[in-house]
């Protein structure tokens, strides 16, 4: 609809040349400070013309949400597909110990990543062909100095101004974000069990062991419940002030995931009560913010969320890349007439165990054929790049996943995996591309005068 709304007003200005004239040749002028008849323009041809909307084309389509059709994510009245990465520290990082006099939280090595670093990120997203992101931090922060939420009710506006960033940054990129509401572990930027905490349930898990029952209240305590809901409501209605749009307005966001790798008592058990999903996303997400997806966050599908109205997409991750897994997993969200996201996966191909990264993405790109796709995308866990403005280091994380483009410490092997994921992302979108990595340049100190 929109393309055909473009090419009826080319079709109305192609046919009316002198009027156009008499209102670009001014507004030109006035850009140059004179009302002075300055420029002589050449023939206003149709091509010419078909690219004076071609930002206003553009414009739309970041103005536009994304929403499902069956098992199918669309855009624009088209198929949308959602291939991106993990860059989980957008918000908040723990990687970067920050100059002197900086904002810095010394017991949990947090501190907020440069403009500089997160302009980079997206500049390398999209040159990977990209077009989602997947951030914790811009959805999770709770807990610590500087957190959205240091205390329970107690809200940190100056922690917005990384999201703020990152979200404009996205949008000005053409790339969409899916943020997590919580996590499931007691990382640096907080999680479920902050909130059981500020209820006096004095309990912890960083890792995969086992944690005490007392964690289900999370999910079944009506005050700490509520408590998660204020802290939603908070976030959702946040305006972003490169914007001047909530979050739940800006479909830049396309996606609300009710938390990261959720569970119960045992890791991976799914345990999840529905009812609490179905109040977070029925009678809560889509609430505030009904253009919104809604993912569900338990890691691995929950059959028993399969029939919740509100749950858009599920997802699971993958470590290692399993193609009977992945196969089953699409299978089971394809019967609930759903759309399914790969939502991490290990892109090193540093396990025995594990299929083959090109394998694994064929059985994705091989439904994009199909009338219904059901698997949507895919993002890899995580990306790093420079220390900006410091353009001659490379970010390190510690969990063996890190993936730097065009690092020139990276191992054949390594540049051999970002090629195929960068082919991937392109194939995504019906575009081909060779095994070259084009360079990105690292933006320094003119970060924030970038896209503004």
């Amino acid at each position: 609809m929109m393309r055909l709304w473009t090419l009826a007003c080319l079709d109305v200005v192609a046919n009316a040349q002198a009027p156009v004239l008499n209102l670009v040749a001014p507004m030109i002028n006035r850009i140059q400070g004179t009302d002075a008849p300055a420029y002589r323009l050449n023939p206003l041809t149709p091509q010419i013309l078909e690219s004076f909307f071609e930002p206003l084309t553009v414009q739309l389509e970041r103005s536009s949400y994304v929403y499902r059709q069956g098992a199918e994510l669309r855009l624009g009245g088209r198929p949308w597909t959602a291939s991106g990465a993990n860059v989980y520290w957008l918000g908040l990082d723990e990687n970067v110990q920050p100059p002197s006099g900086e904002p810095f939280y010394a017991p949990l090595n947090a501190s907020y990543p440069t403009f500089g670093r997160i302009t980079e990120v997206m500049n390398t997203l999209q040159t990977m062909g990209a077009r989602v992101i997947r951030s914790q931090t811009l959805g999770v922060s709770v807990g610590n100095p500087l957190s959205v939420m240091p205390a329970l009710g107690q809200y940190n506006e100056q922690a917005f101004a990384t999201i703020d960033w990152s979200i404009s940054q996205a949008r000005q990129h053409g790339l969409r974000i899916l943020v997590p509401l919580v996590d499931n572990y007691d990382y640096y930027h907080g999680g479920k069990f902050n909130f059981l905490r500020f209820r006096g349930i004095n309990i912890s898990s960083s890792d995969s062991s086992k944690v005490e029952p007392l964690v289900q209240q999370f999910y079944t305590d009506p005050t700490i419940v509520q408590d998660f809901k204020d802290y939603i409501e908070h976030m959702i209605n946040h305006v972003n002030p490169y914007t001047g749009l909530t979050y739940g307005e800006d479909p830049t966001i396309f996606a609300y995931e009710t938390g990261n790798e959720l569970g119960g008592p045992r890791f991976g058990d799914r345990d999840v009560p529905a009812e609490w999903t179905s109040e977070i996303s029925e009678a809560f997400i889509k609430q505030l913010a009904p253009s919104k997806l809604v993912v569900d966050g338990t890691y691995g599908v929950n059959r028993t969320h399969l029939q919740i109205d509100t749950i858009d997409i599920l997802s699971n991750h993958y470590y290692p890349p399993n193609n009977t897994k992945l196969q089953e997993d699409i299978a089971l969200v394809e019967a609930a007439n759903k759309a399914y996201i790969v939502g991490e996966y290990d892109w090193t191909g540093n396990n025995a165990r594990e299929d083959p990264l090109r394998s694994f993405f064929g059985i994705i790109e091989g439904r994009q054929n199909t009338s219904a796709p059901v698997v949507a995308g895919d993002m890899f866990w995580s990306l790093f790049m420079h220390d900006v403005p410091d353009c001659d280091r490379f970010v390190n994380h510690s969990d063996r996943f890190t993936l730097q483009y065009g690092n020139p410490a990276n191992t054949a092997q390594n540049d051999t995996q970002i090629s195929l994921i960068r082919q991937h992302f392109f194939k995504m979108r019906n575009v081909s591309v060779d095994s070259y990595l084009p360079c990105v340049a690292c933006p320094g100190n003119t970060a924030e005068y970038t896209y503004v």
